[in-house]
C-alpha cells in the first residue's frame, strides 16, 4: 500500500539530534478523519524507524496515527553506531517521543507503545518507570532473552571491555537469513544503507543489565499488555518471553504466540504476517 512519513527531529537531553517519522490519519487523502489512539514504535539493534510498513499499513486506515523514531546509533538519528554510554539513554530518547506524541493529541486519545526485539525490550523497561504516560503496550518478539545462550566468558570479556574500552564496536552477530521466511525482506535489509550490524561492549553488558531488570519486574508492570511471539524465532528465546508472560499479574493481558514465524513476525512472508498484523490491528 505504501504510505508517506512526515520527517521530524528533536534534540536529546545530551545533545544528539534524534530522527522520527510521524504517519498521521487524513494527510494521504486530505479528508479530516478522527483519530482513534496514538502508537509510538520502538525497533530493534540495527533497525530503523523505516522498516514498519506493513504495521503502518494495517493501522492508518484505521484512524491509529504512528510515531517512530530511530533510537540513537542508528538509521538517520545521530550517535556512534550500537553504542550507548548507559540504557538510560534509549529510555529518555523514548521518553522525548511520547512526550510529544502526548501533547497534541485530542482529549481520550489513548497513547501505545508497540517495541520489537530489543525495542520490546525498551518499552518494558520504560512501562517500569513511566507507566501513567502510556495506555498499553504491544511486544513483538522481545529481547528478554536470547535464543543463543552467550557463553560465560563471553559475558566476562564484554564486561572487561565495557569498563576498559566501552565504545569498542564489533558485529552482532545476527543470522539475518533468519529474520523472515520471505526472502525479498531479508535481501533488503541486507541491502538497506540505514540498517547496520554493530554493538559496542557497553552496549552489551547494558543490554544484560536491562534484560536481568525487567525480567525481575514483571509484577510490577500494571499496563495492559499484548505479547507477540515467533514460536520459531532464532534470535530471541521466544520461551523466556512466555515465562515472563505468565508471571504478569496484570489482569488485561494477552499472548500470542505464531507457529512456525521467524523473529520480524510482520515482516513475514505475506500469508504468514496476516494474523500477527490481524491481531496487532485488533
Amino acid at each position: 500500500m505504501g504510505h508517506t512519513a512526515e520527517e521530524h527531529s528533536f534534540v536529546a537531553e545530551d545533545g544528539l539530534k534524534i530522527f522520527y517519522r510521524t504517519y498521521l490519519p487524513g494527510r494521504q487523502t486530505g479528508k479530516s478523519e478522527q483519530e482513534r489512539s496514538r502508537v509510538v514504535i520502538v525497533h530493534g539493534i540495527g533497525d530503523h524507524s523505516g522498516r514498519y510498513n506493513n504495521v503502518v499499513d494495517v493501522l492508518l486506515p484505521r484512524g491509529i496515527s504512528i510515531w517512530a523514531l530511530d533510537l540513537r546509533g542508528h538509521g538517520r538519528s545521530e550517535g556512534k553506531k550500537g553504542h550507548i554510554g548507559s540504557f538510560e539513554e534509549y529510555i529518555s530518547d523514548v521518553l522525548f517521543l511520547v512526550n510529544i506524541a502526548r501533547k497534541s493529541k485530542e482529549e481520550g486519545t489513548k497513547c501505545f507503545i508497540l517495541g520489537h526485539s530489543m525495542g520490546g525490550l525498551i518499552t518494558l523497561y520504560f512501562a517500569l518507570r513511566y507507566p501513567q504516560l502510556i495506555d498499553g503496550m504491544i511486544i513483538s518478539s522481545p529481547a528478554l532473552g536470547l535464543a543463543v545462550r552467550v557463553p560465560i566468558i563471553k559475558v566476562i570479556l564484554g564486561r572487561l571491555m565495557s569498563f576498559l574500552f566501552p565504545s569498542f564496536t564489533m558485529g552482532n552477530g545476527l543470522n539475518v537469513g533468519m529474520l523472515s521466511h520471505d526472502e525479498g525482506v531479508v535481501r533488503a535489509y541486507v541491502e538497506d544503507p540505514l540498517v547496520h550490524d554493530r554493538v559496542s561492549a557497553r552496549w552489551f553488558t547494558e543490554m544484560l543489565n536491562a534484560m536481568e531488570y525487567v525480567n525481575s519486574s514483571p509484577e510490577k508492570l500494571n499496563i495492559p499488555i499484548l505479547m507477540q511471539l515467533a514460536q520459531d524465532d532464532h534470535l530471541t528465546d521466544p520461551l523466556v518471553s512466555e515465562e515472563f508472560f505468565e508471571r504478569l499479574t496484570v489482569g488485561d493481558k494477552t499472548l500470542r504466540v505464531y507457529e512456525g514465524l521467524y523473529h520480524e513476525i510482520y515482516n513475514e512472508q505475506e500469508v504468514l504476517r496476516r494474523k500477527p498484523l490481524e491481531d496487532l490491528r485488533a
